[in-house]
């Protein structure tokens, strides 16, 4: 099936019939993707269907067996085609905030002093400018993830990928990290390509929700739907088509996950 955007910028991603795999199990077939700058893709699907498989392949940290994945290149100096932000913040516990975020800027030609300042814009954007010189040890949870967000946007990438990033992490952290991502989206060029287990954190964050499944019988995973979140960011929770996009989208996971429940 193919996922594409509805708005007519170049594509920063573009994925052609990729298969993925290891050795003779394939785990993804038949994906076709194309995401343009701005724009927040979600992918969802049941446990183990391989989502964050398919991430890394976009990442270019997996070879697909079959298929093409073209990721745009850096289009301003001393930045990079993209960066990642993972389930765990991964701050070095020696370096202190502001000295974490300078480590994904070092290999881009910048003097010390450009990095010192470059690494505060970011901060900025996350609402940690204050706490650029304390220790990863004295932070909440919430914190350090939001650290780690603004490492991944210090390089400005064109492509952001987030691979549940808020899974470890309380409900009310959550939930505060989600309003602040809306917010921050808002602020950057990046695309973000954001690999949940949550419904609900998909069709509130997204423009676009792409729908892995496991047709059945052994199959590996294909985009079973692609659901266009036609709702306005602000409020997005309240408006009335919300427990509709929600609704469908665990309709669709919850036949993926029982093949004999499928109707035609």
């Amino acid at each position: 099936m193919n996922v594409s955007s509805s708005t007519h910028d170049a594509p920063v991603l573009t994925v052609r019939g990729v298969r993925l795999g290891f050795a003779n199990d394939v785990v993804l077939d038949d994906i076709d993707l194309e995401v343009v700058p701005r724009e927040f893709v979600a992918i969802v699907g049941a446990s183990g269907v391989g989502k964050s498989t398919l991430l890394r392949a976009f990442a270019g940290l997996l070879t697909p067996q079959r298929g093409d994945v073209q990721l745009s290149t850096a289009d301003a100096p001393a930045s990079r085609a993209w960066s990642m932000v993972f389930q765990a913040p991964r701050l070095f516990p020696w370096r202190r905030v502001r000295a974490n975020i300078e480590l994904g800027l070092e290999g881009l030609g910048l003097s010390r002093s450009e990095r010192r300042a470059r690494a505060l814009e970011p901060l900025a954007l996350v609402g940690l400018e204050e706490l650029a010189e304390r220790w990863p040890r004295t932070l909440s949870g919430g914190q350090q993830q939001r650290v780690g967000i603004a490492r991944a946007l210090a390089v400005k990438p064109r492509v952001l990928f987030m691979d549940e990033p808020f899974s470890a992490l309380d409900a009310l952290t959550r939930q505060r990290l989600q309003s602040e991502l809306t917010e921050l989206r808002q602020r950057s060029d990046a695309a973000i390509i954001f690999v949940t287990h949550d419904i609900e954190e998909a069709v509130l964050l997204a423009d676009r929700v792409v729908v892995l499944a496991t047709p059945g019988n052994g199959e590996p995973a294909r985009v079973r739907d692609i659901v266009a979140i036609d709702l306005p960011l602000a409020q997005r929770r309240e408006q009335s088509g919300f427990r509709d996009h929600v609704q469908r989208l665990e309709r669709h996971i919850g036949v993926a996950t029982t093949p004999e429940e499928e109707t035609p």
